[in-house]
């Protein structure tokens, strides 16, 4: 890259002087214009140094102070006037509009060539981007070489560090570190990922309050980081997503070490977040070949071993999963089963991060897992929720069981716990075969089990009383076991508000709510409501 001090070193320049804005004189030159017209900041782009004499200025001190004003406000890199015909010297007002911008004002002899200098400052620049082009091609042509030997994250970095001569992290859509290259002095930020192999969530947070995250979401391009000394970036940085099916799978960052990042830093940091895609792609590519042959696996599980358990026993333990020891079978759906698959992928790559001891397939619309009951079922329930982004997933778990013939059961089990969660409309994200208790047996019991219930008519008629929403107070109030400050609280009504509701639902329905009996009788018959009537 040109700048304006690095122009004034070519012999064109020769005579020159530097007479105002001697602080910008690390601008980058993008080109060198010639303007012969008063107002030239209209037909420029930015960048340029330009070349100019002092005829072709406005004629009053006023326009003269806007024209340089204009050229500043363009992003024009500095201007050159020739002096020693029409005027000797810029005048002073011109020298204090360009002190203020920090805009390099600078004098050269009348008896200089205008063209003699653009043609020397614009060749150089042209071979300083040709050499960049070729530089960075050259970036490209290696890394994309890497992924043809086979090569690794960990390669990648090393590699790419070695050709920029800058530190390399790259890390998953987690900002845990996976791999990276270190070539100088760390800042508190780098140092920290290096202690404890994540980004300080410190500093992720910071990225995302400022809007830095959210643009690389929205444009999926690598985003320049100024220093932020407050959460420990003392060096910029630059900051590129890895892009797999449209998602971020992770981030390629470019650290500065001892010199400024650069035009080709950004192009180089293109090619290595394009690079680590096509490692993941082709790891992706392998998991999915043993992604299909797990699904086969759990489909013949799920549909019964015809006799074949002790095969697939067999099977089982090359996945990972001993069918003799206790495990649980763990089932995902979704509100858009067109996201199926990125689901399972997501699943798949949190497996592997974690080493879960599961096996994961898809089956008949869903993913269906089989895991071991040691594992943290918590945490992996967790961790896959938080990969859904509120994205309407909702998962089942079965209870424990051992043995290949009682992969159906465990199936069936989080078949009807799903069943269960939609028809009682249940808030939560994951429902535990366990925990349903006695709705398992009122849904077993089927909607016939309506029509010889004593309670139901009396809820009925409080299901077309509309005004003040007495079916839901009375299944509150039964859920908390007939506690009047719990379900008040619940409701978020007031004491008397809730007595008022429970009077009137005596009145409607003539049940002695003070009755232990009585409540456990309306609570299965609302439950049976909400089950086969959806209430």
């Amino acid at each position: 890259m040109l700048t304006v001090a690095d122009a004034l070193q070519l012999p064109a320049f020769a005579g020159s002087q530097v007479v105002a804005g001697t602080d910008g004189l690390d601008h980058i030159v993008s080109w060198v214009h010639v303007v012969g017209v008063p107002d030239a900041a209209r037909w420029l782009n930015g960048g340029e140094l330009v070349l100019t004499t002092y005829i072709n200025l406005p004629p009053d001190q006023t326009g003269q102070r806007a024209y340089i004003q204009a050229l500043v406000d363009k992003g024009v890199a500095a201007m050159a006037m020739a002096v020693g015909n029409t005027v000797d010297h810029a005048p002073t007002h011109l020298l204090e509009v360009a002190n203020y911008n920090h805009f390099p004002l600078i004098e050269i002899p009348f008896s200089s060539r205008f063209i003699d200098i653009a043609r020397s400052a614009n060749e150089r620049i042209a071979q300083e981007n040709m050499a960049m082009v070729t530089r960075a091609l050259t970036i490209h042509r290696v890394l994309t070489q890497l992924v043809l030997d086979g090569g690794d994250l960990k390669q990648l970095a090393n590699t790419l560090a070695d050709l920029i001569e800058q530190s390399i992290s790259i890390e998953n859509e987690r900002f845990e570190a996976l791999a990276s290259a270190n070539i100088t002095a760390f800042d508190e930020a780098r140092r920290y990922t290096l202690s404890e192999g994540r980004t300080d969530p410190r500093l992720v947070h910071a990225l995302e309050d400022r809007g830095v995250l959210g643009e690389i979401r929205r444009t999926l391009r690598p985003v320049f980081i100024p220093a932020m000394p407050d959460v420990g970036l003392e060096m910029e940085r630059i900051l590129a997503p890895v892009v797999v099916h449209g998602d971020i799978y992770g981030y390629v960052w470019i650290i500065a070490d001892d010199r400024p990042l650069n035009d080709l830093d950004h192009m180089a940091i293109e090619s290595a977040s394009t690079i680590a895609a096509l490692m993941l792609l082709h790891q992706e590519a392998v998991q999915s070949a043993e992604a299909s042959l797990k699904g086969s696996f759990l489909a013949q599980l799920i549909e019964g071993g015809n006799g074949r358990g002790a095969v697939l026993t067999d099977q089982a333990l090359r996945f990972g999963i001993d069918l003799n020891a206790p495990f649980n079978v763990l089932v995902v759906e979704s509100d858009d089963r067109q996201k199926l698959p990125q689901i399972y992928r997501r699943i798949h790559r949190l497996a592997g991060l974690h080493q879960w001891p599961l096996v994961a397939g898809q089956f008949a619309g869903q993913v269906v897992m089989l895991v071991q009951s040691e594992a943290d079922l918590d945490a992996i329930t967790a961790q896959i929720h938080e990969q859904a982004n509120g994205g309407g997933l909702r998962i089942s778990l079965s209870a424990p069981q051992s043995n290949a013939e009682r992969v159906p059961l465990a199936y069936e089990q989080c078949g009807e716990a799903l069943q269960i969660a939609r028809r009682m409309q249940m808030p939560d994200k994951t429902i535990a075969f366990v925990d349903l208790g006695y709705l398992h047996t009122l849904y077993h019991a089927g909607p016939e089990s309506l029509r010889s219930n004593p309670y139901v008519p009396g809820l009925r008629k409080l299901l077309d009383e509309h005004q003040a929403d007495l079916f839901h107070t009375l299944e509150a109030y039964l859920d908390e076991g007939g506690n009047g400050v719990q379900t008040a609280e619940t409701l978020m009504i007031h004491r008397s508000t809730l007595n008022y509701r429970l009077e009137r639902i005596k009145e409607i329905c003539a049940y002695d709510l003070s009755d232990p009996s009585t409540r456990v009788n309306l609570q299965v018959a609302l439950k049976l409501l909400r089950l086969f009537e959806g209430a």
